[in-house]
């Protein structure tokens, strides 16, 4: 089983760590287990000296196949809650020309002061010869009466073996008794990627 391991340095000069291994399977399936910290300080901050010295760590399984994925996911975030999440996708169609994937996904939050809640979610995903895309998802949280809508667009403008270009588009809307029905925000960005 071969591991891989990613390093990356945030803003505020803490790191992230992460190393995965994939196990690839007779049929062609895959299970991949990925071990994870987030936000890990190497000194104390004096502005926050009780401060834990990581954001957040986890681990994660997945399984995946031709026809889709399950996975289970746990996180936990020092002095505030732990994060359990199980998800799956499904591939309705999945050509060259065009995929079409629906997801769905149940998240569990166990805070370290309050109720446990509950957050249970779906979306599809479309795919047009790896360059245009669209979505949509809707997910809601019984404990707050709270529903979430996402709609959006992705066009893939440059790609190579080593570095892609890609533009999304999209729009956020929350319902809920606090604040009513809400209003579609509007969002986006330009993203590039470089590997060496």
């Amino acid at each position: 089983m071969p591991l891989t391991g990613d390093r990356s340095t945030n803003i505020d000069k803490t790191e992230n760590f992460s190393i995965t291994g994939i196990k690839e399977l007779n049929n062609g399936s895959n299970i991949a287990g990925t071990g994870f910290v987030n936000g890990l300080r190497s000194e104390i901050d004096p502005m926050k000296p009780n401060a834990p010295p990581y954001t957040n760590a986890g681990l994660s399984l997945v399984g995946e196949s031709s026809a889709g994925s399950l996975g289970l996911t746990g996180v936990h975030v020092p002095n505030r809650a732990n994060i359990a999440t199980a998800s799956a996708s499904m591939h309705l169609v999945n050509t060259d020309t065009h995929k079409l994937t629906a997801n769905a996904f149940s998240t569990t939050v166990m805070p370290k002061a309050g109720p446990n809640f509950a957050t249970h979610g779906g979306g599809v995903d479309y795919t047009y010869q790896n360059t245009v895309g669209a979505n949509a998802s809707v997910s809601h949280t019984p404990m707050f009466k709270q529903t979430d809508y996402s709609v959006g667009g992705n066009l893939n403008l440059h790609q190579t073996p080593t570095s892609s270009l890609g533009l999304n588009v999209g729009a956020n809307r929350t319902d809920s008794p606090f604040t009513g029905r809400g209003n579609w925000q509007p969002g986006g960005s330009i993203i590039f990627k470089k590997s060496f």
